[in-house]
């Protein structure tokens, strides 16, 4: 277990140093190597979608703060792999989210940094959300790590690596998947970058909307290069490392699924509403919305199990005894 330890205060590290980059690149490069921003021009807004802004803001957002914030509270004594990652996911989140807040509510809106802070917190909530959701089936469910329980793929593959000398079919799936989502990471890649920005008038109050130059770059370049690094790792790890490689090739792939994940879901919804930022934005707080109360949902439905206190032996049984104190 302190092998696992170390591995994670790496990747923690890691996670940190891989979110200062982007500023000190965006902060130093010279200016004239990227496109320049759009000029502003003046757009009407009609009288629903200014109260749709309006409801976002004032009650969408708060909304998914506050259950994100009293799911963590709920999650703060777990510490089940699972519920401890996503617990750390909605705490990137939550603060992520903050940061959005100080920049449209101080800022209108056009701070690189606290914009910035606010997509970091997303790609992070992302990683680790995904790992929570892979470590979750897995303890829960398929049961793959668990040396003493039964693998839900057996049925599938006949033969199990536990008790024979035999391939893993869900290894060599995972082996297949990493290089096909590493050619995923292209498309975001390939994408034009094309920022956008307009002013309007909100419920009498004059707005700018804008998609920074700094955000797409972030989404567009950043986050897949960033997406690639962790996928190629995590098929090397997987490849060549002898003694259980799936773990550390589990982490290294959730973590590269959140950069990747967060840039797909703003290009979609900026090709989307490339005209038509208030929906951009609408659209992004309703998702935001929908995720916390799923994972708030998720974890009412199946409290009884997911959150009942864990005795030594069912840990040891699960294989991580430092589960309990």
């Amino acid at each position: 277990m302190k092998t696992d330890r170390r591995i994670s205060a790496w990747l923690g590290i890691g996670v940190l140093l891989a979110g200062l980059l982007p500023l000190v690149l965006y902060l130093f490069l010279p200016e004239n190597l990227f496109p320049a921003e759009p000029p502003s021009a003046f757009r009407s807004t009609g009288l629903f979608e200014q109260w749709l802004v309006a409801v976002t803001a004032f009650g969408i957002k708060p909304a998914y703060v506050l259950i994100s914030l009293a799911t963590i509270l709920w999650l703060w004594r777990q510490r089940s792999p699972d519920l401890v990652a996503l617990r750390w996911g909605l705490i990137a989140f939550w603060l992520g989210e903050n940061a959005c807040s100080v920049d449209y509510l101080m800022l209108q809106g056009n701070s690189d940094l606290w914009e910035y802070l606010h997509n970091f917190g997303m790609t992070v909530c992302f990683s680790f959300v995904t790992y929570a959701l892979l470590e979750g089936l897995d303890r829960r469910l398929i049961k793959y790590s668990a040396a003493k329980d039964r693998c839900a793929a057996l049925s599938l593959c006949r033969a199990c690596i536990k008790y024979t000398d035999a391939p893993c079919g869900l290894r060599r799936v995972f082996a297949m998947l990493i290089p096909a989502t590493m050619i995923m990471t292209v498309m975001l890649l390939n994408a034009d970058i094309n920022p956008s920005a307009y002013d309007t008038r909100i419920m009498g109050v004059n707005v700018h909307y804008t998609e920074l130059l700094s955000d797409q770059l972030f989404e567009l370049r950043y986050c897949p290069a960033v997406a690639l690094m962790l996928l190629a790792a995590a098929w090397l790890v997987l490849l060549f490392k002898r003694e259980e490689p799936v773990p550390l090739a589990k982490i290294l792939f959730a973590a590269a699924l959140g950069p990747l994940g967060f840039g797909f879901m703003r290009l979609f919804l900026y090709g989307a509403y490339h005209d038509n930022l208030i929906l951009f934005v609408v659209w992004e707080e309703i998702i935001e919305l929908i995720f916390t109360f799923a994972v708030l949902f998720v974890l009412l439905v199946f409290r009884h199990t997911l959150l009942a206190r864990e005795t030594p032996a069912s840990v040891a049984q699960s294989g991580n005894p430092e589960a309990v104190t």
